[in-house]
């Protein structure tokens, strides 16, 4: 009766072990959810960008940026970001970026996200997008953040 067992206790392995191989690995822990981006999104995270920030802004979470690949939408996207803290209004912050980003090479693009500012270069991460996000113009004493951004296919939005 062992031959029924194994036969049974192979199956079994076999059933959780062929989607797993047909998704390619994705789900198992630590498996690269990026689909082989990794290297992108290394050079995401390593923008000289992300550092700059106007006099009186401080890092929230530290010094180095955070880096994720997204999966939100059917838009999958690598991002990587500073929230600073800021003890001023959005302001002079969006006005800090619009004179220090395109001396650097990036163009501001067009976005509907009242209060937000957007610019996009070419980078070694590919078409990539600097979005400088916060709280409603006005608002002394708040936080922005600071992300990169580009699509695991196709082009990024400042939409």
């Amino acid at each position: 009766m062992t031959a029924p067992r194994r036969t049974l206790a192979a199956t079994a392995v076999l059933a959780v072990l062929a989607p797993l191989a047909a998704a390619g690995c994705g789900v198992l822990p630590g498996a690269d959810r990026c689909g082989g981006q990794q290297p992108r999104l290394t050079a995401l995270r390593q923008l000289e960008e992300l550092a700059l920030a106007p006099a009186g802004s401080q890092p929230v979470d530290g010094p180095e940026p955070d880096a994720e690949c997204v999966d939100g939408d059917g838009e999958n996207m690598l991002t990587a970001g500073l929230t600073y803290g800021y003890p001023d209004t959005m302001a002079p912050v969006h006005a800090y970026y619009a004179a220090e980003l395109p001396a650097r090479g990036w163009t501001p693009r067009r976005t509907e996200v009242v209060g937000d500012s957007c610019y996009g270069r070419e980078t070694a991460a590919g078409a990539t997008l600097l979005r400088i996000s916060g709280p409603k113009l006005g608002r002394p004493n708040g936080r922005y953040l600071l992300t990169a951004e580009a699509a695991i296919e196709g082009e990024p939005s400042c939409a």
